[in-house]
């Protein structure tokens, strides 16, 4: 890859459809639809149906919120 097309993509977010997200981060549809709903993850809506789109960096964030403290994770 040539240097300048490794800066010109250095800042770049990849944007996710519905299924790919799912994909991964491991969880359902319906569980990141709902999660959009209640506003607890963003997202974007494309195109005239309003199609979801979701940045990488976003659903990161959302994932790292969902991670529960080492010191509060009990042993069964």
């Amino acid at each position: 890859m040539s240097p300048t097309l490794a800066a010109s993509t250095a800042g770049y977010d990849p944007i996710l459809n519905i299924h790919e997200a799912s994909a991964y981060t491991g969880r359902h549809p319906q569980t990141l639809r709902k999660a959009v709903r209640e506003r607890a993850l963003s997202c974007c809506r494309l195109g005239a149906l309003g199609k979801l789109r979701f940045r990488l960096s976003h659903l990161n964030a959302w994932l790292r919120r969902q991670e529960c403290p080492a010191s509060r994770v009990r042993e069964v």
